[in-house]
């Protein structure tokens, strides 16, 4: 084996693994009430799609004190999501560029 073929053959393992590794990034988030209000509907989409994806609460509700663990984990590997927090009191918090891929707890605060 050449010099050539066996640096040829390193750097696109190195590829692989780094692309292996990306596809591997947690995406779970554990979203925290801590408002004093329940938690009615929570909405994201990534943060490149113009629309809201579905309300991921359905008929439960995450009163204020507790936390629910999300998936955020696609096909295409996005990272940036906006969220979307709608409350009891009619609140709509708003956060747009949430690095899912980085952040494992998300705050909703007073």
């Amino acid at each position: 084996m050449t010099f050539q073929t066996a640096f040829r053959t390193a750097t696109v393992t190195a590829m692989l693994l780094v692309a292996t590794q990306a596809l591997a990034v947690d995406r779970h988030v554990r979203i925290h009430n801590d408002t004093g209000v329940t938690l009615y509907r929570f909405y994201s989409t990534n943060s490149n799609h113009p629309k809201w994806g579905k309300d991921v609460m359905g008929s439960s509700t995450l009163p204020s004190g507790s936390s629910m663990r999300l998936n955020f984990d696609n096909a295409q590997g996005y990272c940036l999501f906006d969220f979307k927090a709608v409350f009891a009191d009619g609140t709509e918090l708003v956060r747009q560029n949430v690095n899912v891929c980085e952040v494992g707890d998300y705050y909703y605060n007073p």
